[in-house]
């Protein structure tokens, strides 16, 4: 661990020198120019004309750095902000007799080097030191009797300290800056030599105190303001920066002894542990093998879980002997709440447990399943992806001592049995709860939910027998790559209780447990066969596979999730068994080519939509988007036991990274929830929902928007924001390492450049541990937007390759960057499992990638081990964007930690107010999180998709699934009437300030269902929901982007847009 210190150390040491200097020692001279060379700790002369800042600007600066969602960040003046003159740093003091200043910095010289023969042949820039770091020069300025300003010279009067001080309270709100006192000629280029460079600040006071700095947060905020003010009481900023970001001595638990300003600021967010204190009392309770013997006893079981809620009532009657603040009684008092609610909840999962045999059988099933799947997906397993010459036998006995390590996570296990009794008991006031789980990411909050499903699909089966079948759990993402990848995951859990149930068919039934993967048709085919060439079915993709040299994969199951064998060759082979799919123009199914595995007959996973609606499958994972379809396609409600079935519908619902159901995606998702959630309703009791996410406010409102129900958060925080009992920050554990760079005098282009070729070149020149070396090698770089990703998959190749050439000590340590690899929504769905795999391979293979440009798509779901290294280009929209984009890298406790280098721009306000409060916005991260905003019913919003909800839920629970059925259509039937006063409930009770509304415009729409069916009738053109082609039907739907008269525009993914318009630009000389 000391060597992971030391090689972070290294590395950031050597970042500092490449883009402050000096980069090779005090006495360093080189030929190019030092304004060039350098990209921050610079110090330019005054007065540069405008037209020498914006000189080489490049189109990125130009296009104000709009996204792709449109917002744009306003400019700042370029002369001031671009090539700055001063810099400073603010804060507050109290009873201080006189301030200490202390300067560093240093000049280049330009002076002709001498030949052999005593010519002068070239110029080089030399430096010369005027305050170095082991001795600066210090100025002190006594306290004034009344706000001043005064000033006083440095480094021999190139430079000049100004102090500013505002009477604030009892004390002086201070700003303390640096300036360069040069000059720059008129019209003239700027001269370097006039620059100052690797300039520092630092101050300290005599007697007195630094105190923390005045905030505007006031303590009449709302009431989840009010508890994180309080929880984070102990993260108090005490400066600001000015062209620079603003530090402290931080570790040492009172007021500072100095601020200084860092043009490389560098903040280490420590890790959470999981482990409990004096965790050594509870026994074998977190083991499952443990929990999963068939032997085990309810009563023992269940006296052992209650050590668990015993420390954690413990811990709770310890948090009423802390003192907090005045004004903050009644936020503490909130708090302690919500720990006793789930404290009698986890007891009450525990008396469930201890009472209800089929509840305890149906745990301890879902333990062992766990643990099956967690054995497999170790790497000597299904964790290594191997070719069928390389199979092996997967047979292990998995009670042995040989996994006697594998344990639960103490949350992990309570939120098992805080679900319990509302998933065995309908009539359990708890049902009606969205249980949210919130950990931080790397947590392990998917194995908990996955043991919840688990235990979900197994009790049903238990108790309803054959009526247990069918889509029992459906878990929903939001972005295609998460879901993908959480299948993969999904598939070794589905793999155990398949394994389980071969073995006991007269317990959990002849219908395997399956898991089903319905995602848009450019990542899985929506048909066994079809005609066009441009959405193929499954059957001629299997053809098309079978011919390619280099099988490339349609189907998105990689490698068998028991063994770990390929489902395609890497290269093509003559024997179709090879290839672990069998495809027909009416079926499709997988299967492990090898002979030694379970699965070889026969795989229990389906990615064809066709072969979903035929087989409904026990978990069924699907995007968010993909659900818009259900207006569209009647084949769907067979998810939902809608029709003919002899099954429950589904039992829960899991909604993963619920922050990104925000925004208009939000918005839309919450109309056709409502949907399903009457539909489901409609034929036994609502489902169970429980949530997932790292980072997230406001959970109550937008929960209540999204699913008309009260939400309950877990682990509920205490006090303090370090510690919730199921998780504290681990203060002696090496954290993830945030960096701050901001470029001066450069273009955002110029500061990428070379940020990118610092940090590619580290690893290649670092004297550091092998294991660091390959855990930095490969660079991911984080953009906003596809266009910014565009530019930099070109800069990687050429520009970044270029100036590796120029840092790089000597050729034999110089670094060369081709394998660039891109992860955004560009890359096709068949590719994304590729290159995920190629994000594993490690340094020095040759095939190891050197940088990974992406977008959001990395934020969620991305879990590679050796990944260490993030430059996030421009501070993204959100801090829960930041957050969940910075925590893909460092996740290994077994590797260095993860380097987070946030690269700002000068120009951009938002990104300048980032870096100048670098420290204090790093040192509370999640208290920094904003706000979801979801408006499902707002009028915009019903206008674009309350149809569309009441379409879904007519074909789905109204008994008008096909097409012909929309003429049959009757508002006065009871149970049209039935159906629909539970939708307006359903909806009024997510926003009840809409209610009258909503009602009106289901009347209303009603109404206009009707007036077209008669209408249709009248022309003898019966309609139908959609008419796919013909004269002879009139459609009640049309296409969102091919809006007809008469026919309601919708849907057909949640993320529609409006349909593009051109834009005209006409100049001063055009008309």
């Amino acid at each position: 661990m000391d060597d992971f210190g030391e090689n972070k150390d290294l590395f950031i040491s050597y970042l500092s020198r490449q883009l402050i200097g000096p980069a090779d020692g005090d006495g360093e001279s080189f030929t190019d120019r030092p304004n060039d060379r350098y990209l921050m700790g610079i110090l330019f002369p005054r007065d540069i004309p405008a037209e020498h800042v914006l000189e080489d600007e490049d189109e990125t600066q130009v296009a104000a750095e709009s996204d792709d969602s449109g917002e744009v960040d306003t400019h700042l003046s370029m002369i001031y902000q671009r090539m700055p003159a001063s810099v400073g740093i603010s804060f507050y003091i109290e009873n201080v007799s006189e301030l200490n200043c202390h300067v560093i910095g240093a000049r280049y010289e330009e002076v002709g080097v001498e030949d052999g023969n005593g010519k002068k042949r070239r110029k080089k820039w030399v430096r010369i030191c005027l305050a170095c770091e082991n001795s600066p020069e210090s100025v002190s300025f006594d306290s004034p009797k009344k706000p001043d300003q005064t000033s006083k010279p440095v480094f021999d009067g190139r430079g000049s300290l100004i102090v500013v001080w505002r009477k604030l309270g009892k004390g002086w709100l201070t700003t303390v800056t640096l300036s360069n006192t040069a000059r720059n000629s008129e019209n003239s280029r700027l001269d370097p030599a006039d620059c100052l460079f690797q300039v520092g600040l630092r101050c300290t006071v005599t007697e007195g105190i630094i105190k923390a700095y005045p905030t505007t947060r006031s303590i009449m905020s709302d009431p989840e303001e009010q508890e994180l003010e309080l929880q984070y009481r102990d993260k108090k900023p005490y400066a600001i920066g000015h062209g620079c970001a603003a530090d402290w001595d931080r570790n040492t638990g009172k007021s500072p002894s100095y601020v200084c300003a860092r043009f490389l600021p560098v903040v280490e967010v420590k890790p959470v542990t999981t482990a409990l204190e004096h965790s050594e009392g509870y026994g074998k309770v977190f083991s499952l093998q443990y929990l999963s013997r068939d032997t085990a006893e309810s009563a023992e079981v269940a006296a052992s879980l209650r050590k668990v809620t015993e420390g954690y009532k413990r811990w709770q009657k310890d948090l009423t002997n802390i003192s907090v603040p005045s004004g903050f009684n009644k936020a503490a008092s909130r708090i302690a709440g919500k720990i006793k609610s789930v404290i009698v909840r986890l007891e009450s999962g525990i008396a469930c447990l201890e009472r209800n045999p089929v509840a305890f059988r149906a745990f301890k099933l879902a333990n062992k399943a766990m643990l099956i799947s967690m054995i497999h997906g170790q790497e000597k397993f299904a964790g290594t992806v191997r070719s069928v010459d390389s199979a092996i036998d997967c047979s292990p006995d998995y009670l042995s001592d040989e996994y006697k390590d594998f344990t639960w996570r103490p949350f992990q296990l309570a939120f098992q049995l805080l679900l319990v009794d509302s998933l065995a008991n309908e009539d359990s006031e708890d049902r009606e709860i969205v249980d949210l789980i919130w950990f931080p990411t790397g947590g392990g909050k998917t194995e908990a939910y996955l043991a919840v499903a688990a235990f979900e699909m197994i009790y049903r089966r238990l108790t309803l027998g054959a009526r247990g079948g069918g889509t029992a759990v459906i878990k929903r993402y939001t972005l295609r790559l998460l879901t993908i990848q959480q299948f993969q995951r999904a598939a070794g859990l589905i793999t155990a209780l398949e394994y389980m149930r071969r073995r006991t068919p007269e317990e959990l039934g002849d219908e395997e447990f399956s898991l089903g993967l319905w995602v848009g048709g450019a990542s899985t085919p929506n048909s066994f066969t079809s005609a066009s060439d441009r959405d193929k079915g499954s059957f001629e993709l299997y053809e098309q596979v079978l011919e390619e040299e280099k099988p490339e994969n349609y189907f998105q199951l990689r490698s068998c999730p028991w063994c770990g064998t390929r489902i395609l060759p890497e290269y093509r082979r003559d024997d179709a068994d090879d290839y672990g799919i069998r495809a027909s123009q009416t079926s499709f199914e997988f299967f492990c080519v090898s002979r030694l595995c379970e699965f070889h007959e026969h795989l229990p996973i389906a990615v064809v939509d066709q072969g979903l609606f035929q087989s409904p499958p026990t978990l069924l994972i699907g995007t968010i988007d993909k659900f818009a379809r259900l207006a569209w396609d009647h084949r769907g409600r067979a998810f939902f036991a809608a029709g003919e079935t002899d099954t429950e519908p589904p039992g829960l619902i899991i909604q993963d990274e619920l922050h990104l159901i925000s925004g208009p995606l939000g918005t839309i998702a919450g109309i056709y929830e409502a949907a399903m959630d009457v539909a489901m309703g409609k034929a036994a009791k609502r489902p169970k929902i429980i949530a997932a996410t790292a980072t997230i406010r406001r959970a109550e409102e937008q929960v209540q928007r999204l699913y008309g129900r009260p939400v309950s958060v877990f682990p509920p925080p205490g006090l303090n924001a370090d510690d919730s009992y199921f998780s504290r920050t681990d203060k002696n554990a090496l954290g993830r390492f945030y960096i701050g760079v901001m470029g001066q005098g450069h273009t955002p282009v110029t500061s990428l450049v070379q940020t990118a070729a610092a940090l590619c070149q580290g690893p290649m020149e670092l004297n550091i541990s092998d294991l660091a070396r390959d855990t930095w090698w490969t660079q991911v770089i984080y953009h906003n937007s596809r266009r910014e990703l565009g530019k930099t998959m070109t800069l990687a190749r050429d520009d970044i390759d270029a100036r590796v050439r120029v840092i790089a000590a000597d050729e034999s340590a110089m670094r060369s960057i081709g394998e660039v690899e891109e992860l955004s929504s560009n890359v096709p769905g068949s590719r994304i499992n590729e290159v995920l795999g190629r994000l594993g391979i490690k340094h020095p293979h040759a095939q190891v990638l050197d940088i990974v440009p992406c977008t959001n798509m990395i934020s969620v779901g991305v879990d590679v081990g050796r990944l260490g290294l993030i430059l996030i280009n421009g501070q993204p929209k959100t801090t829960a964007e930041y957050i969940q984009a910075s925590s893909r890298i460092g996740r290994s406790a077994q590797r260095p930690p993860g380097l987070v280098v946030a690269l700002y721009s000068a120009t951009k306000p938002r990104d300048r107010s980032h870096y100048e409060s670098f420290v204090s916005y790093h040192s509370a991260l999640y208290r920094h999180v904003e706000p979801t905003s979801v408006t499902p019913f707002a009028p915009p919003a019903r206008d674009r998709a309350l149809h569309a909800a009441m379409i879904v839920v007519m074909r789905l629970a109204g008994g008008l699934p096909l097409e012909e059925d929309a003429e049959r259509f009757d508002p006065q039937d009871p149970n049209t009437v039935d159906i629909l006063a539970t939708l307006k409930k359903r909806m009024a009770d997510a926003e009840p300030a809409e209610a009258r509304q909503i009602v009106s415009a289901i009347d209303a729409l009603c109404d206009e269902w009707v007036s077209r069916i008669e209408d249709a009738r009248n022309s003898g053109k019966p309609i139908r929901y959609f008419n796919k082609g013909g004269k002879q039907f009139a459609s009640l739907m049309c296409h969102f982007e091919n809006k007809t008269v008469n026919t309601w525009p919708t849907l057909n993914s949640m993320r529609h847009v409006d349909p593009e318009c051109n834009v005209r630009v006409l100049g001063e000389n055009r008309e």
